[in-house]
């Protein structure tokens, strides 16, 4: 009580009350400068793993789901073909193969810190992948000797790719491209706290100003004017810094979730699609042909909704088309017509794997390539937004400490001959 009372009779003087406006001047300063730091170090954090480890690690998951869908198609592909067209279409295979391994070691070091879940799923990818590659080589070098059990190896082996790996590449690549959604939204939160502690900390150096004025019919108190002026650069500042992050993380985020989610699901199907036609001739079963037809139908969709470059959209599109056009012989077979021939073992073959005349490449790679060109360029937009939001975050965290240790030594040194002034 007695100590209560004496801080009271302290503050009734002028001395004891621009005293006491002073520690809470440089309080509310010092907490500012630490939990602003806090708010800005977290989203620097954010987007450091936004930029150096989730957007590799998506891409890495969609890269395994690729090579591992082409894998599929050119391994099927490969033993309806001529000798000549099975040694390009097995070296692919391989090289698929690689490719989906690179990706996933890739994604092995990215995935650390990225969850139990991520890793186990990348464990489990890596730990099948040489499986799948055993069934198919040794279906293969049974189909080369005759041996009907090669057909089963081959079917064993895209039923495994088509039940487990590439659910579990998908689920990979939506999962870690929601954690990079997610982190850019972190990023680009406003920081309510250290925002509502800086504008009390206003309110307080205005009150504490005007106060200053009327006691000591001083005008102005530098000291005080010179820590208004940093916490409002401080609180405007970090305002208008994080909402930049932000409308650059959405527009990251659009390019992630509009275009490249729907092109990724496009290629995926297209390669789907390609092996789906070889599996029509070799394991054929009833309503085949019409899932073939209702995917190449959903790629058309995916592609229009996207939006992406008109060039390279018509490109991808003219290249389903042809697909289309192509396999019209084996979309008839579908529907038989008594007045139609069906088509032979050889001529189905021949409407799955040949290109059109002129061309290398068949319409289902051109399309796969086309929509790989779309999808690397809307990847790269993505990233580019991303690391323009961390470039613009760069440093704000040692500013705003700067600025508001400012605030508080002005505070009090402004304060400081007032008191001494007063204690005569």
């Amino acid at each position: 009580m007695a100590l209560t009372g004496r801080l009271r009779s302290a503050v009734r003087r002028t001395a004891g009350r621009f005293t006491l406006f002073a520690v809470v001047a440089a309080v509310l300063a010092v907490a500012v400068a630490v939990f602003g730091w806090l708010a800005v170090d977290y989203r620097q954090d954010r987007l450091t793993d936004a930029v150096d480890r989730q957007g590799e690690l998506t891409t890495a998951a969609l890269d395994a789901y690729r090579a591992m869908a082409d894998a599929d198609a050119s391994s099927l592909n490969a033993v309806i073909v001529g000798p000549e067209r099975a040694v390009v279409l097995r070296q692919r295979f391989r090289q698929d193969v690689f490719a989906a391994a690179d990706a996933l070691r890739v994604a092995a070091v990215r995935s650390q810190d990225a969850g139990s879940v991520a890793t186990t799923q990348i464990r489990e990818l890596t730990g099948l992948l040489p499986e799948y590659a055993r069934l198919v080589e040794t279906g293969w070098t049974n189909s080369d000797a005759r041996h009907p059990v090669g057909t089963s190896y081959l079917a064993n082996a895209s039923y495994l790719v088509r039940t487990k790996l590439l659910p579990m590449a998908g689920e990979l690549h939506t999962q870690q491209t929601e954690a990079l959604i997610k982190a850019q939204q972190d990023a680009g939160s406003t920081p309510w706290f250290p925002l509502v502690l800086g504008i009390a900390a206003l309110v307080v150096l205005v009150v504490v100003q005007r106060d200053v004025t009327r006691r000591t019919r001083r005008r102005v108190n530098y000291g005080l004017a010179a820590a208004t002026a940093l916490t409002l650069v401080v609180v405007v500042s970090l305002a208008v810094v994080v909402q930049v992050v932000s409308a650059k993380g959405s527009d990251s985020e659009r390019e992630l979730h509009d275009v490249v989610a729907p092109l990724a699901r496009a290629r995926n199907l297209g390669r789907e699609s390609d092996g789906a036609e070889a599996r029509i001739l070799i394991f054929p079963k009833v309503g085949d042909i019409g899932e073939l037809v209702r995917n190449l139908d959903e790629i058309e969709a995916l592609v229009a909704r996207a939006g992406a470059e008109p060039d390279r959209t018509e490109a991808a599109l003219s290249a389903l088309r042809a697909w289309r056009a192509h396999d019209q012989g084996l979309f008839e077979q579908a529907a038989p017509n008594p007045q139609t021939k069906p088509l032979l073992f050889t001529e189905v073959a021949a409407v799955i794997t040949d290109p059109p005349p002129g061309e290398s490449r068949t319409d289902a790679q051109r399309l796969d390539d086309a929509l790989n060109t779309l999808i690397e360029s809307h990847t790269a937009a993505a990233g580019d937004s991303t690391r323009s939001a961390k470039r613009t975050l760069a440093n704000w965290d040692g500013v705003v400490l700067l600025l508001m240790f400012g605030a508080a030594v002005a505070a009090v040194l402004g304060l400081r001959p007032r008191i001494r002034e007063y204690q005569k």
